[in-house]
């Protein structure tokens, strides 16, 4: 990751990663390396695509640049100012990411729908901010057994 950045300083657009015999670390090691957080910054650094060198082990690798873009995306609403992601702008950003996956299911919740819910202590919460709460519902729709109980993540951010 560390020559990837390097190169991103001299401002080259493509870097071919060897991948020493783990293409899916080496993957991840490249695109985690390279985020860096630029929407407000007035001079952004140059986008690097990093790439495979070589072909043998190109399945491993792109499962690594998916799992460091994934990361990579939970860095940048981290890293973002609250006044800049807001909940609503929060919500729309995942449904943008996740509309091309036809297993997968977004629902934007608004205040409305939160207070019909009876999710008081939410709606209390929420009350400390300028902006209106959103409850995001995202429905996965991928499992191999449609018998198996649902996997279901809840998390307050």
């Amino acid at each position: 990751s560390a020559g990837c950045r390097q190169i991103q300083d001299l401002e080259i657009p493509c870097v071919e990663v060897d991948p020493c015999g783990d293409a899916q670390a080496a993957a991840e090691g490249a695109v985690l390396g390279l985020h860096e957080y630029n929407d407000l910054k007035q001079k952004k650094k140059p986008v690097v695509t990093p790439q495979l060198h070589g072909s043998a082990e190109s399945e491993a690798w792109q499962k690594g640049v998916i799992y460091a873009e994934g990361q990579n995306l939970a860095r940048y609403l981290m890293e973002a100012p609250a006044n800049y992601i807001t909940p609503i702008k929060f919500a729309e950003h995942i449904e943008q990411k996740l509309r091309s996956f036809s297993n997968v299911k977004v629902h934007i919740r608004p205040e409305s729908w939160i207070a019909t819910q009876q999710m008081g202590a939410f709606l209390s919460v929420a009350k400390g901010s300028a902006e209106p709460p959103i409850f995001l519902e995202i429905h996965y729709l991928g499992g191999a057994n449609t018998n198996d109980p649902p996997l279901v993540f809840v998390g307050k951010g």
